[in-house]
């Protein structure tokens, strides 16, 4: 993420992710042009086996991460390289750090590297669609 830009806590600027559950996916805690930073804490009801969390969860936190830090409305995940680089365990938090790419196409790529301490646990590369109208606007005849 880029050092010179101030993460800001003006969270209703965002104009997407306004309906996610911060229990689920992590809480938005810093937004600029192109970056974000969402904080996740997993639950006991999210562990998979004894005290490790489901993947799901820490992908979920990510790809929240990825489209506040695009930041635009009609956005949608087409894609993702990612992986997975060290298990997360109940108790631990997960500070997810996120950079739009380029922001100016329809196909964004945004990066997103998860951190527990100072290690790196999360990497990827979100490929982010943007459209001109809401996804789902569909027209049913009857």
């Amino acid at each position: 993420m880029s050092q010179e830009t101030q993460l800001t806590n003006h969270l209703e600027d965002r104009s997407i992710a306004r309906d996610l559950n911060f229990k689920l996916s992590g809480e938005l805690v810093g937004l600029a042009r192109n970056l974000s930073k969402v904080v996740f804490t997993p639950t006991s009801e999210m562990c998979v086996d004894s005290r490790l969390i489901h993947s799901g969860f820490v992908f979920s936190a990510a790809a929240h991460a990825a489209l506040t830090a695009l930041n635009k409305k009609n956005s949608l995940i087409i894609g993702a390289d990612i992986k997975f680089l060290a298990p997360i365990e109940l108790g631990h938090e997960v500070v997810f750090q996120a950079e739009a790419l380029q922001d100016d196409t329809k196909k964004c790529e945004v990066k997103v590297e998860g951190f527990l301490l100072d290690i790196k646990i999360f990497y990827g590369i979100f490929f982010v669609a943007v459209f001109d109208k809401k996804i789902f606007k569909l027209k049913l005849d009857r």
